[in-house]
């Protein structure tokens, strides 16, 4: 289980000590991300989110050297454009992570009312459309970290698995994410199986703390992220790989 041992004061230092552009580039993606994922995908909505996406990725890291090289602008609009894709996107936009949850023996669960009801079907599409990204928004790209990134900007589902969130995955004890990772294809590799776990033991703790959640949400320069659990979690992990950051989330065994 993943559990809240930080304070709302230490959420609230989290969120505000953490680096101010990127809170802007998220703040930037996001209302446009909204309005193309509410509207037709052929629309103009997919040309403007194709430019922030382009913006936004390239601040945080994308085309530098040993990241991927992002596709070009008209590419990734004519990707966007795709009733396919915008589809899968919208639903998982739609997938609140307090839906996701874990009984007591660890077992994971789903909302029944979520867009997403069952969780093998959840797990198949977490992958895919991470390897999907993977193709139509980057160039050779092999692995997790960017496909995560893009899809936290357009939807806010989970967090991103940048160096810097696997750090603080590891300093609260969940084993398997130092090194690279790799785009994993299915479930059955291990890689796939730590994706596909992870926004439960990411609702699971939204869900038992939310009071606490939101007081330091709230009382934090960025009160629009209330509404963002996962870029939350994306930024408690992140600043929780300061070696003198006190911990705000742990893994414990019960």
């Amino acid at each position: 289980m993943l559990r809240l041992v930080g304070s709302a004061p230490d959420i609230k230092s989290a969120i505000d000590e953490f680096w101010q552009p990127y809170h802007q580039d998220f703040a930037n993606v996001q209302p446009i991300a909204r309005r193309y994922l509410n509207a037709s995908p052929g629309s103009a909505n997919a040309a403007l989110l194709a430019q922030a996406l382009f913006t936004a990725l390239r601040n945080w890291g994308a085309c530098k050297r040993r990241s991927p090289k992002l596709r070009s602008l008209p590419q990734i609009e004519s990707a966007l454009k795709d009733r396919r894709l915008h589809g899968r996107l919208l639903k998982l936009s739609q997938q609140s992570l307090a839906a996701f949850s874990l009984d007591q023996q660890g077992h994971r669960l789903l909302a029944s009312d979520a867009p997403f009801n069952e969780v093998g079907a959840f797990d198949k599409e977490i992958l895919g459309i991470l390897n999907t990204l993977a193709d139509v928004l980057f160039i050779n790209n092999t692995s997790i970290t960017y496909p995560m990134k893009a899809l936290l900007l357009i939807t806010g589902l989970m967090p991103a698995l940048d160096s810097q969130v696997r750090g603080g995955l590891t300093r609260a004890g969940k084993a398997g994410f130092t090194g690279q990772q790799l785009l994993p294809w299915n479930t059955q590799q291990a890689a796939g199986r730590r994706i596909c776990e992870l926004p439960f033991y990411l609702g699971h703790c939204w869900s038992l703390n939310r009071e606490v959640f939101m007081e330091g949400i709230l009382s934090s320069n960025h009160k629009d992220l209330r509404d963002a659990p996962g870029r939350i979690f994306d930024i408690l992990l992140f600043m929780q790989n300061r070696p003198d950051q006190k911990l705000i989330l742990t893994f414990s065994q019960q």
